[in-house]
This record gives structure tokens, sequence and C-alpha cells, in this order.
């Protein structure tokens, strides 16, 4: 049976010089990044054969080289330099042959960068203290991982998943048709901010929002619609990047202190923080860091 480690083997053939790094961290985190990756495994042989492990670690060292080059360029000009919003979503969200290899690169960040093993660490705290029976939203649910992963440790929620991307939402919906809870989880495609503030208020005792903010040309339309779908007694997983420069990101966050106010001017408070640095550059201005929250309403 396929488990977590044959990612790593596939680095170690595929993307050598990456796989280091990438055991280390998973060594010294292997129950955490086991929850994740063994069922990851698990979905991807099911779904896609031994040809999953060898284009996740090909979109792996892709993704990784382009943020190497992003954050580069970031040092140069100072500022985030992304495409601009048409061709981010014709060459990037609406391109499968982009997509795909970007979404296996997107959940393997998680046990593999020490920044984002705090996430994971989080995020199961968080599926445990949701409600008994609780719904669930997911924005920008991307390929999916996150959602199954909370029907796995809560087969009494239901999670529903919204993501712009046709490409994502059809590797999230191949890994839901081998998942034990496929049940328990919809994806579909659909903008998270269109996903308005006329639909009916307070409906969600869980809303995950992973890396999204720093996507869009202003988050501040994300925590209004947060605010406006979590239940009174619910409760949110949210995370973003700060000073961390990609192909398509374009929201610079230079402070934690800037996603936690855009949380309070919509009447959520932060119950626990984590960020954590990734590697700078040498002598540079800016430090890439993962930031994760637990946010309920006050």
């Amino acid at each position: 049976m396929k488990d977590g480690r044959d990612f790593i083997k596939s680095l170690e053939i595929n993307a050598k010089m990456l796989a280091p790094a990438a055991r280390a961290t998973y060594e010294a985190n292997e129950e955490l990044c086991s929850w994740l990756l063994n069922p990851l495994a698990q979905w991807a042989d099911a779904a896609y054969g031994d040809r999953a492990f060898e284009d996740a670690a090909k979109g792996y060292a892709k993704y990784c080289l382009g943020v190497w080059k992003s954050q580069q360029m970031y040092e140069k000009k100072g500022r985030y330099t992304p495409e601009t919003l048409p061709e981010l979503i014709s060459e990037v969200y609406e391109d499968e042959g982009y997509m795909v290899p970007y979404m296996w690169a997107a959940i393997l960040i998680y046990p593999f960068w020490p920044s984002m093993i705090s996430h994971i660490e989080m995020y199961r705290e968080f599926l445990k203290a949701l409600p008994s029976g609780a719904n669930v939203l997911e924005l920008a649910s991307g390929h999916g991982v996150m959602g199954l992963l909370a029907a796995e440790e809560r087969s009494d929620i239901h999670v529903d998943g919204f993501d712009i991307s046709p490409p994502a939402v059809a590797v999230a919906n191949r890994l839901r048709s081998v998942a034990k809870h496929a049940s328990n989880v919809t994806f579909q495609v659909k903008d998270a901010l269109k996903f308005g503030l006329t639909e009916e208020r307070g409906k969600y005792k869980g809303i995950i929002s992973a890396m999204l903010a720093e996507h869009l040309q202003d988050p501040r339309p994300l925590f209004r619609v947060i605010a406006h779908h979590l239940a009174d007694d619910g409760m949110v997983f949210f995370s973003t990047a700060l000073e961390s420069a990609q192909r398509d990101h374009t929201f610079e966050f230079h402070n934690e202190s800037e996603p936690l106010k855009m949380a309070e001017e919509v009447g959520l408070r932060v119950t626990k923080l984590v960020s954590d640095a990734g590697q700078p550059a040498p002598g540079g201005r800016f430090l890439p860091r993962a930031l994760a929250m637990i946010l309920r309403k006050r």
C-alpha cells in the first residue's frame, strides 16, 4: 500500500536536489506529515496510479523553481510583479497543463516546507474542535485535499468546496471519487468572492480559507464573505503568505497585523495565530512567511 514516503522516493528520482530537505522536514515531523501524506498517497494511487507520484515530484520541482525566481524578482523590484488578472485566469487557473502539476505542489509544500508544518497541526486542531455534524465551507478548495482530510478526520461533517479553476476542481473530484468519505464532500467551480452576501447568513459552522487571500487584488471582500457565512458559534481556519512572491500572488502582505486587522474589521477575532519564516534571500529586504489563524466571531 502506498504511503507518504512514496512521494519522497519519487522526489529522489525526479527532483534529487529537493529531496534531502523534504525528507528532513518529513522525518522531523513524521506523525503530522503522515497524517496528511498517507491518505493522499492512497487517493493519488487509486485515482492516477504510479504516474501521480512522478507528476507530483515534477510539479513540486517546477513550483519551487518558480517561487525562487519570483522571490529574486521581488528583491530586485521591491514589489510583487504578478501577471494581469485575465492572463492569470487563462494561462494559470484555466490551463490544465499548468494547474495539475501546481495542485500537486500546492499540497506537498505542507509536509515538505518547515514554514508550513505548524499549519498542519493547527488545521488538525481546527477539525477536531468543529461542532458535531458541522457544515463546512472551503473557499478556493483547489486540489481538494484539505476538504477530503476534513472528512477523513471527521466522518460526521459535510464539506462544500468551491474553486475558480476547472482543472483544479477536476483533480479534486478525481481524488474524491476514490476517497473513503466521498459522500461527505462536494467540489464545484465557483468564484469564492461571488458566493455572495445575499446567500443565507451563518450557514457554516466551519470555514476554510487556506492560502487564498494573497491571490486576490483586495482580500477585504473575502473576509466579508467569511463573516457573512460563518455561524455565531462557528470557527475559521485561515492562512496566507506574507512577503512571499509567486506568479499569481497579487496582494502583498508585509505584517502579520494586516490580515488580523482585516478579520477584526468584519467582526472576527483571532484565537490562535502562527507565522513561520521560509528561507530568506541572503542580504534580502523581505522575509517570506506563512501565517495561519483560527478565527471566531466576537
